[in-house]
């Protein structure tokens, strides 16, 4: 989205009004000259950019009567896990709302790999946009009334929720980045999993809760057993109940668990009593409720939300079925159903996104489909400004949850955790070889957290689609490089055995170089 006219970027700034204002422009011109046959793409490497800019141009084109085709894409998205995470973040929640015409994934890998990343997607999507209307056969709606939704589709605005500290080190609200929670398969595992994830020395992206499902109290009574084992600092618990265990039975059952914990419950519509047995419990305890739903059940019970307070809850979607792969129609539509009816119902609870088995769409056993399900469920919403805690229950290796979790939110700006790349995919004009560059800068630069470094191949585009990156290196003749700070070229024509060390040099000049930690040896 760099790549503006001097005079849009000095009336709109490089924004995405800006990249509207310019699309708009030159489909009037088109039009004047009766050409038509124009499909519009919005591409920028930073997904939230991208994703406003598309829904904008579709607003832009709705007032002007206009219904030209879309082409999606986040240009320039890198290679690997995080490529495929920021294309599905930006492609995905654009197809889940029903934009978007053709699509490219855009990787700096071999571009046969793109292929089964975009068929994916596109399944993905087909899945949803097929049942929509099936009285019809059509997938579009056609509203009698303008829906209802505070969320402002066209800026990025965080939802104001209320404060809570979960543990110490844990603090959930607007002012903190998402917490990531990694789900455990039964007690039993508990001990295991926790040291796991310890000795994986995962300091920058740490698992901050654990949740452990349990059936019965007697179960409940074994993890306080196991508390005394953990290793220290332990993340803080989370606790799936069934909806068989009354609160008393709860209470009975925990009563030795002194630390701070999080009670996690499926309330319907006719379980307020309930749901106030909870609260008080929760309450007299010290703990946290988290409260499972649907936006349909949480009307039925909103009347008693004001007099319960913000202070000790939590909100989640229920799971329809948790055997039921793709129960919900429509994962991203239930959680935004969900908080549109806490602003109704005056609550500021926050939300915790859980991507499970029921969130699935167009599932299969792969970790491709696991890593794009999470990337579009907590990527579109996380755009959106909502969401403050995560947890990916649908990926069963802890170490690899937690790591995909902060990687889905580093690719939606949400989360920084480790360097920020910007890579193309390559083309006939590319001067070095854009795949093997990319991974042997990010050997050397992986660690320097809140940095963001663009590899482009060329000086054709590779300038204006840096975007925002820090610092860019940049093909500028056969064998040579160029490299940036910011968008201001500062070295020419280095040769491109120098280039990186040079660059280094450079991160180090403008006091953004740390030395990466040592190796630990267990």
């Amino acid at each position: 989205h760099g790549s503006l006219s001097d005079r849009i970027m000095n009336r709109y700034g490089d924004t995405p009004l800006g990249m509207v204002e310019s699309a708009m422009e030159f489909l009037r011109i088109g039009e004047s000259h009766g050409f038509k046959q124009m499909i519009l793409s919005m591409k920028s490497s930073n997904p939230k950019v991208m994703i406003e800019a598309y829904r904008l141009l579709v607003e832009h084109m709705n007032r002007a009567g206009m219904t030209y085709p879309l082409h999606l894409g986040v240009t320039e998205a890198g290679d690997g896990e995080d490529g495929r995470i920021k294309s599905a973040i930006g492609i995905g929640s654009l197809l889940y709302d029903g934009l978007g015409d053709t699509i490219r994934v855009s990787l700096t890998e071999d571009s046969v790999y793109e292929i089964p990343v975009a068929q994916a997607l596109v399944q993905k999507a087909m899945t949803l946009w097929q049942p929509a209307f099936p009285e019809t056969r059509s997938p579009f709606a056609r509203f009698t009334s303008e829906p209802t939704d505070a969320i402002d589709p066209f800026h990025f605005n965080r939802r104001a929720t209320q404060s809570i500290a979960l543990s110490p080190s844990a603090l959930v609200g607007p002012e903190q980045p998402p917490r990531v929670i990694v789900r455990v398969q039964s007690p039993d595992d508990l001990p295991v999993v926790a040291a796991q994830l310890a000795s994986a020395r995962l300091a920058d992206t740490p698992a901050e809760g654990l949740l452990v499902p349990i059936a019965t109290a007697s179960e409940l009574k074994d993890i306080a057993t196991h508390l005394p084992t953990l290793p220290s600092p332990t993340p803080f618990l989370v606790i799936e109940l069934p909806t068989s265990l009354q609160a008393a039975a709860v209470a009975a059952a925990s009563e030795n668990i002194k630390t701070p914990t999080v009670f996690l419950r499926t309330f319907g519509a006719d379980d307020v009593e309930a749901l106030l047995a909870f609260v008080e419990f929760t309450r007299k305890s010290g703990h946290t409720l988290a409260i499972a739903t649907t936006a349909s059940d949480l009307a039925a019970f909103a009347p008693a939300l004001p007099a319960l307070g913000d202070d000790r809850l939590l909100f989640t979607v229920s799971n329809p079925d948790a055997a039921l792969a793709g129960a919900h129609p429509h994962p991203t539509g239930a959680y935004r159903a969900l908080v549109e009816q806490l602003r109704i119902a005056g609550s500021r609870a926050p939300l915790w996104i859980r991507n499970t088995h029921a969130t699935t769409v167009h599932g299969d056993p792969s970790f491709l489909s696991r890593l794009l399900d999470a990337a579009i469920l907590t990527g579109s919403l996380v755009c959106d400004g909502l969401g403050d805690l995560v947890s990916i229950e649908t990926e069963p290796d802890a170490t690899r949850a937690t790591k995909l979790a902060y990687n889905v939110l580093q690719g939606a700006g949400a989360r920084i955790s480790k360097t920020e790349f910007v890579a193309c995919p390559s083309c006939g004009r590319t001067l070095f070889d854009l795949q093997t560059t990319t991974q042997r800068i990010r050997a050397q630069t992986g660690h320097l957290k809140g940095v963001k470094l663009a590899i482009m191949g060329c000086i054709v585009n590779g300038p204006g689609e840096m975007a925002d990156a820090d610092f860019g290196y940049v093909g500028g003749a056969p064998g040579k490089i160029n490299l940036y700070v910011g968008k201001n070229c500062v070295q020419y024509n280095i040769p491109q055995s120098e280039a990186d060390a040079r660059l280094i040099a450079l991160i180090k000049e403008h006091g953004k170089w740390i030395d990466p930690k040592p190796e630990l040896t267990a």
